[in-house]
């Protein structure tokens, strides 16, 4: 276990502890140069990350956007039954079954 001391271009400083080492090199880790104090690591990314990074993002805010509007369409569905005086679901009612907005909510 050894413990080692990053510097960030930032001056903020983070330390490391070394647990397992192992023969095969990271891909992201490309040189190391330093003293017996101060290590300097160049890390690179592969080509494609930032492609990868916007595809991640956009599904993340494309799926938050549809689990909220689903939970929004089934809500007002409910409550529209609710205005109508119709038996509530949790009082063992299944109208909610037959109002096209909480189907609407539940398939998207």
């Amino acid at each position: 276990g050894a413990v080692l001391s990053f510097s960030c271009r930032n001056s903020c400083q983070a330390w490391c502890q070394i647990i397992n080492v192992s023969e095969s090199r990271s891909p992201f880790l490309t040189s190391m140069e330093g003293t017996g104090n101060e290590t300097n690591w160049s890390i690179s990314m592969p080509s494609g990350s930032k492609y990868h990074l916007y595809i991640g993002l956009a599904l993340a805010i494309g799926s938050s956007i549809f689990i909220g509007s689903s939970f929004i369409l089934k809500k007002k569905g409910l409550l529209k039954l609710a205005n109508r005086g119709l038996t509530r679901a949790g009082q063992g009612g299944y109208s909610y079954l037959k109002e096209w907005l909480w189907w609407a909510g539940l398939l998207s």
